[in-house]
């Protein structure tokens, strides 16, 4: 089993435990105000999106070929927000756990905490509509479903980020906290039927994209691997 692959596998397992946990949360959503249990679905979190950043590394690596230029640039800008993502996650950790960790400037962290979702969403939206162009022409009917699915679910969860951001500045310019506050969970309510459909449509990928591994693994140009996977 190669590396890719076994990432991929790791990264399914990550977006598996965290879809059960936003699913428990709609349904019992004061079961993780607990510090202890906040904690351990913290840890879990942050482990579906180190392996997802390790994903894409391996990705880079293993797959994309050097006249990819598109799916190259695309996949380096995921891999950068998601270093991004994962430093404002072990802050938040940091605080649960009750250890003065500072990733960045507390000044900024406010900002980056409410910019960099949106720009991650968009970038992930861009990485799968590159990269089903690059699997248009090959064999992969499956993969080529998963990944349109990625892609709706990937506009809806941009669509719902730009909506965010766009709340947050209205009410930090023109409104008050309060106002702030109770948009907030608003959003919040109404957002979370969009971010279940969006783990579950970039589950689906995942979990498409090893099967397409595990199917081609005697011959990678069949998928579009780089034939000197490791």
């Amino acid at each position: 089993m190669t590396r890719l692959r076994k990432t991929t596998l790791s990264v399914v397992m990550g977006i598996s435990y965290v879809f059960i946990l936003r699913v428990i949360g709609t349904f019992f959503p004061t079961i993780f105000a607990h510090p202890s249990i906040a904690r351990v679905t913290g840890t879990i979190s942050l482990f579906a999106s180190l392996t997802m950043a390790v994903f894409f590394v391996y990705f880079y690596k293993d797959y994309v070929g050097k006249e990819q230029i598109k799916l190259r640039g695309a996949t380096i800008l995921v891999i950068l927000v998601s270093l991004v993502g994962l430093l404002t996650q072990i802050r938040d950790l940091s605080i649960m756990f009750k250890v003065n960790i500072s990733a960045y400037p507390v000044m900024i962290h406010h900002y980056i905490e409410t910019i960099v979702p949106l720009f991650g969403a968009i970038l992930m939206l861009i990485f799968f509509i590159i990269f089903y162009q690059e699997i248009s022409d090959k064999k992969l009917v499956k993969l080529r479903k998963a990944t349109s699915l990625a892609i709706i679910a990937a506009s809806a969860r941009t669509s719902l980020q730009a909506f965010v951001l766009f709340n947050y500045f209205y009410y930090l310019q023109f409104g008050h906290p309060t106002d702030l506050t109770s948009n907030k969970m608003i959003i919040l309510s109404t957002g979370i039927p969009i971010i279940l459909f969006w783990l579950w449509g970039i589950l689906i990928f995942f979990i498409s994209f090893y099967r397409a591994q595990k199917q081609y693994e005697n011959c990678p140009l069949a998928l579009g691997q780089n034939s000197s996977i490791s």
